[in-house]
């Protein structure tokens, strides 16, 4: 009798712990990158966060945020530390501990240079020879941006910090999204240039933590986003933050 009692009462402790492990909310890192991901806390909005939100409860699931540098976002995600990242674009680096959802993407943006002087705007990718490019901490953006040694590169924690030292021309050139730019040139009032030389975008994906990776989660989190995306929710999301996007 006693053993029985003890099966029975090690059998409840194990479905009570499968319980609490599949109620676990998902841990999706953010950086403050608005209008992608806008980090306020304890508010989180913009573009991705919102889509998640909506998507997450759709497919009834739970999520919690947690804001960290970009930098910071990969390597706990590395680590199994958090679940899930929104909006990197793909990389076979980023694969090696990255699961991409590549059937519910974010569309493709454009990045661009970002400069304080006429005299610096950017034609070419040539034209980066001799500028002092600052580029976010763990960004991507061209293979000859990224891998190039001679240029002179400096790593940023947020790109409002390197519009700020174009400012104080401890920079020439930023490169950032697009939509980003415009975000903060508008919002700070900031009085810089646009460059006319654009990279076109690639398209960007939510990404799972190999580490914790749960197929059948994830399935159910892909679809609702794609419905979320298609729906009119999703494309009255898109309008609220992408309203402000003008080519100069």
């Amino acid at each position: 009798m006693r053993a029985l009692r003890a099966v029975i009462l090690l059998c409840c402790l194990l479905l009570g712990w499968s319980a609490v492990c599949q109620a676990a909310p998902l841990r999706v890192v953010v950086n403050h990158a608005p209008p992608y991901r806008i980090v306020e806390p304890p508010y989180f909005s913009g573009y991705y966060i919102d889509l998640l939100k909506l998507a997450a409860a759709e497919a009834g699931l739970e999520v919690e945020f947690i804001s960290v540098p970009l930098k910071r976002a990969f390597q706990m995600l590395a680590l199994g530390e958090a679940d899930l990242l929104l909006g990197p674009n793909r990389t076979p680096e980023r694969e090696a501990f990255l699961v991409f959802l590549q059937e519910a993407p974010f569309p493709a943006e454009d990045k661009v240079f970002v400069v304080a002087h006429a005299g610096n705007l950017i034609r070419n990718l040539a034209d980066l020879q001799h500028k002092r490019l600052d580029v976010l901490a763990g960004a991507v953006y061209h293979p000859d941006i990224d891998r190039a040694s001679s240029l002179d590169k400096h790593e940023l924690k947020t790109y409002e910090q390197g519009l700020q030292r174009l400012l104080r021309d401890r920079s020439d050139v930023v490169i950032l999204p697009e939509a980003q730019a415009d975000w903060l040139i508008h919002s700070l009032q900031l009085p810089l240039l646009k460059s006319p030389f654009h990279l076109r975008g690639s398209p960007s994906f939510m990404a799972w933590s190999r580490v914790t990776f749960d197929a059948e989660r994830a399935q159910r989190l892909t679809l609702a986003m794609q419905r979320v995306l298609a729906g009119p929710q999703g494309l009255g999301i898109r309008r609220q933050y992408f309203h402000l996007q003008t080519r100069q």
